[in-house]
């Protein structure tokens, strides 16, 4: 069963984690690497300063988190600070754990946390091995850095990535739901694990974290080193539009708008290459009443789920718009941050047992959904399988990358449309408002509650566009809705069976022509061989009858 929060508390500051220790670690301040490593066009410092990895730690949104984590389990911001302020953590600025003595200058993730670690067997919760030394490592076997170097392959190596980038709380046991113990700890996020388990950790396909997050090109290094064709960018682009325009925002005394901006546009960048979206099936031609069905394919591109990382708040969704087939699936209100009827829906939905779904990050135990889309190759675990969701085996044992939504509507009978416009996207949303809403309730007008606020208020936090197409389909214009009668002109209602159309009123059934009017013209009208007549019919023949009589001219009696 679960561990209870009254036992968490207790046990936080009792279950260190391997790794460097959180003592007093020399550290060099990333300021001391911008004389020669800034202002290079693009250089590592230039990047990095307005990336997401390096205000980590500014993070409204996290710091709201961890104040309502410390007052779920006291203590458990220690896990946390080590990986979103690993400077100020390793130099015993981590006490106490809920941040209050980070200085201003504690950025996020700096220079001197990765290129002073080294090779770790341990790829998860900020369980870094940080050299003690003042030896910077770096991919080159030569360089004419005036600071102590070494060459070293785990700068390169996704492992490095994987000391943050998998999240397993040491503190609480996951339970199935069935509100069994899996004998796991609970996976908050497993973005390194997603990836050790696709195509892209081996064989053919491989590609490391770094290669995608991190692409080379064209430049100096340092100022005094030569021109390398394989200079990684620093801004490690992912997914979060909102952090670099929430830091423009609340942190305009740092003068980095204009590398915020650029970073951000890199997250937008690298959310355009993130998937795509395609036609799988789609008509060639639709009638006026008759349903189709049109079916799109979401492909991911990465090296992970998508989304992957951080559960609460992070979606993506399909919209599908065809106002003549009657589709509106997917609008997204801005004022209520709400999405009408998607199409698709993709997320994770962690929560409590005997609670239901929620955002207490330190005491989720339960994975009550999972449908985010899987890596290419990706084998699933017991940890990382899909919740809620079946994606079909390509391999044994291996799922698709990809997911097939099928969408139905209908053109109206009278419509006067002859082609049928569909246009589909592909959203991608970082942080919902009900989630910001529910940490500033929870902290009731807490300091970091309200900037928060201020924050996604002022900042527009709305859905990213990953991918389109459109679909344009002519619609029939010689069937209609309502076929005619076989054989019968259609005038509306229903013809006399077996009778051909006279012209007169179906309702009324005309004289039977084989039957002669009677020469009496009298009233006693009766059947004939030509087979029975309706009473209708009967009337008109004596109604006939009585005004041919009376038009007779009348002899004088004699």
């Amino acid at each position: 069963m679960s561990i209870s929060a009254p036992i968490l508390v207790s046990l936080a500051a009792f279950v260190p984690l391997p790794g460097t220790s959180s003592v007093s670690v020399p550290m060099q301040p990333p300021l001391a690497c911008e004389p020669c490593h800034g202002d290079l066009d693009g250089g590592a410092f230039d990047t990095w300063k307005g990336s997401v990895m390096g205000h980590a730690a500014r993070d409204p949104l996290y710091l709201a988190a961890l104040s309502e984590a410390e007052r779920d389990v006291p203590g458990v911001g220690d896990y946390c600070l080590r990986c979103h302020a690993p400077e100020a953590w390793v130099q015993g600025r981590c006490f106490p754990t809920d941040g209050q003595r980070l200085l201003p200058e504690d950025s996020g993730v700096t220079c001197a946390t990765c290129h002073r670690m080294r090779e770790s067997p341990w790829q998860r919760n900020g369980q870094f091995w940080l050299a003690e030394d003042l030896v910077y490592r770096g991919p080159y076997a030569e360089t004419p850095a005036p600071h102590e170097w070494a060459q070293s392959d785990f700068i390169s190596d996704s492992r490095l990535c994987g000391t943050c980038h998998d999240l397993r709380n040491p503190l609480v046991r996951r339970l199935d739901l069935d509100g069994q113990d899996t004998g796991q700890p609970f996976p908050e996020q497993t973005t390194y694990t997603e990836w050790a388990t696709s195509a892209f950790a081996a064989g053919p396909q491989a590609r490391s974290c770094q290669s995608c997050h991190m692409p080379e090109g064209e430049g100096v290094v340092g100022r005094t080193g030569p021109i390398r064709t394989d200079r990684s960018d620093h801004g490690i682009a992912g997914a979060n539009t909102f952090l670099p325009a929430a830091i423009a925002f609340l942190y305009p005394e740092l003068g980095l708008g204009e590398a915020l901006a650029l970073g951000e546009a890199a997250n937008r960048e690298s959310l355009a290459r993130a998937a795509t979206l395609t036609v799988e099936a789609a008509p060639g031609m639709v009638q006026r009443g008759v349903p189709v069905s049109l079916t799109f394919r979401i492909t991911n591109l990465t090296g992970h789920k998508l989304p992957t990382g951080y559960p609460e708040g992070r979606r993506m969704w399909l919209e599908v718009r065809a106002p003549d087939l009657g589709l509106a699936r997917g609008t997204y209100d801005a004022l209520a941050d709400a999405i009408a009827a998607p199409a698709a829906l993709y997320r994770a939905v962690h929560g409590q047992r005997g609670i239901g779904p929620g955002y207490r990050l330190a005491l989720n135990d339960t994975i009550y959904f999972d449908n985010r889309i899987p890596p290419q190759g990706f084998v699933p675990t017991a940890t990382t399988a899909p919740v809620g969701k079946v994606y079909p085996e390509v391999a044994p044992g291996i799922l698709a990358h990809w997911d097939d939504v099928t969408v139905t509507g209908t053109v109206a009978c009278d419509s006067p449309a002859m082609e049928v416009h569909v246009d589909a996207v592909l959203w991608y949303q970082t942080v919902t408002k009900v989630y910001v809403d529910s940490l500033v309730r929870d902290q009731a007008g807490s300091i970091r509650g309200q900037t928060l606020e201020i924050a996604y208020q002022e900042v527009n936090p709305g859905p990213e566009e990953m991918a389109r197409v459109s679909v344009r389909i002519p619609v029939d214009s010689i069937v209609g809705c309502d076929p005619p009668d076989a054989g019968t002109p259609d005038t509306g209602v229903e013809p006399d069976a077996g009778r051909p159309d006279t012209g007169v009123d179906a309702g009324v059934a005309a004289p039977d022509a084989g039957q002669p009017e009677m020469s009496d013209g009298g009233c006693d009208c009766q059947e004939t061989g030509g087979g029975p007549v309706g009473l209708t019919g009967l009337a008109l023949l004596c109604l006939g009858a009585a005004l041919a009589r009376r038009a007779r001219p009348r002899k004088d009696p004699k």
